[in-house]
């Protein structure tokens, strides 16, 4: 059987069964507190558009290393960047790398190294290191527990369904698609009481069963709740980089204002995913972005 043949979450689910995976991050107990990681890369033909531009390329690799620390509940450290192409002109690779720089002073943490290599297409691998005194896991949610995320959904698979059909979409969807920002500030306010937490990059509908999967919970979404452009984008389009999270409703009642956030479900004891949409049942299927082509 190929990786093809099985997709990423089943990839993943398979390491599982032997290595300690899972979560948006690995945590290690340092003390008192952990020492937590992450790493994440992106590839020219699936995650670099032709319409980035290397500042843009050098934000987003940052971003998406950072966006695992949110989730997580951590404040970053450090990052390290490798950097894998072709041949191309150095005032290109560095716009690339003083891009990555900047975005990681804006969130205070140093680009302490990394690594060049020769390669036929553009490949970023980014490693970023934090700390958090409670890391949040996927697998805390508790029955009771409202659900909620940050900010809008589905602008960024808007653009990219766009771009796809060789339109050019507004300001606004080339922003969100092209130059997401990690919730590192939310996530540390939301770690404080959150019960689980990961971040919406592959989809909301992945982000979703994920949580109940790991927590061994159900989970009941109101579909009109959820902050979105349109159903579909918002459910199954990956690129939104916000935090879906589990908590008790009388601290996040406390928190919503502070961190743009909107409850959309709740948890329950039972087994499985349902929806509401218009008072009526709703399907969540079990769809997001995957790599190995036939699981998309």
């Amino acid at each position: 059987m190929k990786l093809s043949d099985m997709g990423e979450r089943a990839i993943i689910g398979k390491l599982g069964r032997f290595l300690d995976i899972g979560d948006d991050a690995a945590c290690i107990r340092m003390g008192d507190r952990f020492l937590v990681m992450s790493t994440d890369a992106i590839h020219a033909p699936t995650h670099i558009p032709k319409e980035m531009t290397p500042q843009q390329i050098g934000k987003f690799i940052v971003t998406v290393n950072l966006s695992d620390m949110a989730a997580m509940g951590a404040k970053p450290l450090a990052f390290l960047l490798s950097y894998g192409g072709p041949d191309t002109e150095f005032t290109r690779f560095k716009k690339i790398i003083k891009s990555a720089q900047k975005q990681c002073r804006k969130f205070k943490i140093d680009l302490v190294g990394g690594d060049t290599k020769e390669m036929k297409e553009l490949t970023l691998t980014g490693c970023a290191v934090g700390t958090a005194k409670r890391p949040v896991l996927r697998s805390g949610a508790r029955p009771g527990d409202i659900v909620a995320v940050t900010g809008e959904l589905g602008a960024a698979g808007a653009c990219f369904e766009l771009l796809g059909k060789k339109r050019r979409p507004n300001r606004a969807l080339l922003k969100a698609a092209l130059e997401p920002e990690p919730k590192i500030k939310e996530g540390i306010l939301l770690a404080k009481h959150a019960n689980s937490m990961t971040d919406i990059s592959d989809s909301l509908a992945v982000s979703i069963y994920s949580i109940a999967e790991r927590s061994g919970v159900g989970i009941k979404i109101d579909i009109d709740r959820i902050p979105m452009s349109s159903i579909d984008h918002a459910l199954y389009s990956g690129g939104d980089y916000q935090l879906l999270f589990t908590m008790p409703e009388k601290n996040f009642t406390r928190l919503r204002e502070v961190t743009n956030s909107t409850r959309i479900g709740t948890v329950t004891r039972a087994g499985g995913i349902s929806a509401t949409r218009k008072g009526r049942e709703f399907r969540i299927k079990h769809k997001g972005y995957g790599h190995f082509g036939r699981n998309r």
